[in-house]
């Protein structure tokens, strides 16, 4: 995964940076997300990874399915990704350029993980103290509820993890007992 979070952040530092320069940023983002589903599909994906269909043949198929969200340049990305044969890179790339397009607008989408659901009370709380900590950002949370978690809370967003966890403070115990 690594690696290809490697592969695919230039190609959405550059698409990112072109849909800005003309003003087309969100329809940019509907053609790397349309992207992103159709390479996912298994089909779509095994004719894309066969080595005896030439890559003119896989960018003008892309190309036609996605014909619908086309935008000036998009051609032409696909055209570099078949030179590179990166196609099946479009799914982290659609998910670095969603990553950009929230940091530029000051949008912090973070997973907030729980044993238990969480009341609004609670989970309002979380969100004013994320506010207070990264300020100027709009904190969007996605709860999940994950019974490992055993107690607790854990906190996801890019690169940042606060691990408020029963789990956690268990792992870090053992592993100071151990050392």
């Amino acid at each position: 995964m690594a690696e290809l979070t490697t592969i695919a952040r230039p190609y959405a530092k550059a698409a990112y940076q072109y849909a800005e320069s003309v003003g087309q940023v969100s329809q940019w983002l509907q053609f790397l997300q349309k992207a992103a589903l159709l390479v996912a599909d298994t089909g779509l994906s095994e004719f894309l990874k066969n080595p005896a269909i030439s890559t003119d043949v896989k960018a003008d198929t892309l190309i036609d399915l996605l014909k619908d969200v086309a935008l000036e340049g998009t051609n032409q990305f696909i055209g570099a990704l078949a030179h590179y044969n990166r196609f099946l890179a479009l799914s982290a790339i659609s998910h670095e350029y969603q990553l950009l397009v929230s940091r530029e607008r000051k949008v912090m989408d973070v997973t907030l993980s729980t044993a238990f659901e969480l009341t609004d009370a609670e989970r309002q709380m979380l969100t004013d103290k994320l506010k207070a900590r990264f300020e100027g950002q709009e904190i969007r949370i996605e709860a999940a509820v994950d019974p490992s978690v055993l107690g607790g809370f854990e906190i996801r967003s890019r690169d940042i993890v606060i691990d408020a966890t029963v789990r956690g403070r268990l792992s870090k115990l053992a592993m100071a007992l151990t050392a």
